[in-house]
């Protein structure tokens, strides 16, 4: 007897245990879960059209039309004429000094030995010019370029000659004849130097 009464109140107790526990949560079925995603969808579409401004017509610009303007009638320009006096004839410049040119390839007249020793510290740039035609009507200048201490012999047309040398290097400067430079001496080869400063005979 005493075991029923005990089997009786083991199962009220746990009839009145599982009575105050925690409610079941109810599940959504997969039809459920397929609508409210659907519904969900048709939400978001509905929000963005509401966002979406309305469109407004605004009116063309009428374009504007042609007109024609009648043509202007312009009065013809009249220069007024001025008597000028004659200009006085200029002289004719157009004729080059012909010792300022290169000198001819094929001299005809006497030709002189010339040995250039580069005494400066640096490379030289060197014009060497006649002063006055020579005998066959010949004259020119002659452009040479000497290195750091380089001596250099050429062949040249007899006559007088300026000196004219640009020297580059540490200290540029430029290099000159103090005096014409006659040379005519075919016999020999005449020595001519050239320093930071002066070119002449050495």
């Amino acid at each position: 007897m005493k075991r029923k009464i005990l089997s009786v109140i083991s199962i009220l107790v746990i009839g009145a245990l599982s009575a105050c526990g925690p409610e079941a949560t109810p599940t959504l079925s997969v039809v459920d879960v397929q609508g409210t995603a659907i519904a969900d969808a048709w939400m978001a579409v509905t929000q963005t059209q509401a966002a979406i401004p309305t469109a407004t017509a605004t009116p063309i610009p009428p374009t504007p039309t042609e007109t024609l303007t009648p043509a202007s009638t312009i009065a013809p320009l009249i220069i007024p004429t001025l008597d000028l006096a004659p200009v006085a004839t200029l002289p004719d410049t157009s004729t080059t000094n012909p010792c300022n040119e290169p000198p001819p390839t094929k001299p005809l007249g006497t030709t002189v030995k010339i040995k250039f020793l580069n005494k400066s510290d640096g490379d030289v740039a060197l014009a060497f010019g006649m002063t006055q035609e020579n005998d066959k009507k010949e004259c020119g200048t002659y452009n040479f370029t000497l290195g750091r201490y380089q001596e250099l012999e050429v062949q040249v047309l007899a006559g007088c000659y300026w000196g004219y040398g640009w020297v580059t290097g540490n200290k540029p400067s430029t290099s000159q004849t103090p005096d014409v430079l006659c040379v005519t001496d075919t016999s020999k080869t005449t020595a001519i130097w050239i320093t930071a400063e002066v070119i002449n005979f050495h």
